[in-house]
């Protein structure tokens, strides 16, 4: 979920005087929602949405919904639609990075967006996999096998969580130094 970095855009700017450049080319350009990384996330958001929806359909019959207690089919779907609100506000926030009246104000808000899309986006996954594991462990009577697997499978949930949370604090402290490196600059 990578945006235009600060120095794509310095270099992007040292290098807009070698060609021309028509107005429409321009407005492409700068668009963001032509952004080749913004593209991938619309189209993992689709298929995501698509696949998500196709298990909403399919989970009563499929994975016996009908056997499973009523808090378990609530827990599942409600954490599937969390789940796809949190792609969708993911993606509207970070398709519309301008909201301020300057680019520095800009920028902190987009970085204060993202902290708090990153917190969101980690309760949502945790949500959902915890609603995921709870709708399956309903019906099951436990041995002392299926109580390890249990276990491995939640301890696979909290590692999936973590890598999450490393890729989210990466992605922070890269806008926390573009907002330095702007601030330094716009002081020299």
């Amino acid at each position: 979920m990578k945006v235009m970095e600060l120095n794509d855009l310095k270099s992007e700017w040292k290098n807009a005087g070698e060609a021309f450049k028509t107005e429409a080319d321009l407005l492409k350009m700068t668009r963001v929602a032509n952004h080749p990384s913004l593209k991938k996330m619309k189209r993992k958001l689709i298929a995501e949405t698509i696949f998500l929806v196709a298990i909403l359909f399919v989970y009563y019959d499929w994975f016996d919904g009908d056997e499973k207690p009523l808090y378990a089919n609530a827990l599942l779907v409600s954490s599937l639609l969390l789940y796809l609100a949190n792609d969708v506000i993911g993606y509207v926030s970070i398709a519309k990075p301008i909201s301020g009246s300057n680019l520095k104000t800009s920028l902190d808000n987009y970085l204060a967006r993202i902290k708090r899309l990153s917190v969101f986006s980690l309760a949502c996954a945790f949500l959902y996999g915890s609603f995921l594991i709870a709708f399956f462990a309903s019906a099951i009577h436990f041995t002392k096998e299926k109580r390890w697997l249990l276990a491995g499978i939640i301890i696979l949930l909290f590692q999936v969580l973590f890598w999450s949370y490393r890729v989210w604090t990466k992605w922070i402290k890269n806008l926390h130094r573009q907002v330095k490196d702007f601030e330094l600059e716009e002081n020299s």
